[in-house]
């Protein structure tokens, strides 16, 4: 109830500094990775062992994707530069997303949610696809290299997640990583969002960013919300 609480807040604030105040709004969006967070933590914990490391490492992704935000806010709240710390914060948490990210379907399959070999295709496809569209980003506008990185994660991310959401087995595990999977690609379409419209004062890209990444985690938190824990043995 606290948590739901506070995602209804975070969004309230986000709505508020949509309209008023840049640094509300950055914030909002800000502390919403701490809710993901502390969901994908308690999907973990009800989840079999072999799944616990992926989700729990995509919880650690976002602490640090949450953590480069705040710095990202306090950049837009004093107007101190925080590039060359936040940088290298959101790197580690890109590097764990993608790893965690490209980790959670292999433990699906291990776990007989996917068939045999299933997840090692969805990899290769979403490799190629993430490549080519990181690519063809370039002709749309030039990027720096620790952009375009990001770029080519945000686009194998969402490819490699989009691609599950069809397939996910039924019964308790099933149902909750389906939410999770369209969390995941929420997120990471906020990202290529973010990408291609630019930094500011594209507004428009910012905007729908915020937008896809609170949804994102709004359904995170949802769903670990109303999924039953295990049954004891």
């Amino acid at each position: 109830m606290v948590i739901t609480g506070l995602l209804g807040l975070l969004w309230l604030m986000w709505l508020g500094g949509l309209l008023t105040d840049t640094f509300v709004r950055s914030l909002a969006v800000s502390l919403s990775n701490f809710v993901g967070a502390y969901a994908l933590w308690q999907a973990a914990a009800r989840s079999p062992g072999i799944l616990k490391r992926a989700l729990g490492g995509l919880a650690t992704g976002l602490l640090f994707l949450g953590l480069g935000d705040l710095l990202f806010t306090y950049n837009v709240a004093t107007g101190v530069s925080t590039q060359a710390v936040r940088e290298g914060i959101y790197l580690a948490g890109v590097a764990l997303f993608l790893a965690m990210g490209t980790l959670l379907p292999l433990s699906m399959e291990r776990q007989g949610l996917y068939a045999l070999g299933f997840a090692s295709r969805l990899a290769l496809l979403a490799v190629l696809g993430g490549l080519l569209l990181a690519a063809l980003t370039t002709l749309i506008r030039p990027l720096r290299v620790v952009e375009l990185i990001y770029a080519g994660v945000a686009f194998y991310l969402t490819l490699l997640f989009l691609q599950q959401t069809p397939v996910l087995a039924g019964g308790r595990i099933g149902r909750y990583l389906q939410g999770v999977v369209w969390a995941l690609v929420l997120g990471s379409l906020a990202r290529v969002v973010y990408v291609l419209g630019g930094a500011p004062p594209a507004h428009w890209s910012i905007v729908a960013y915020d937008l896809l990444w609170m949804l994102a985690m709004s359904v995170l938190w949802l769903g670990a919300r109303h999924t039953p824990a295990p049954r004891s043995p």
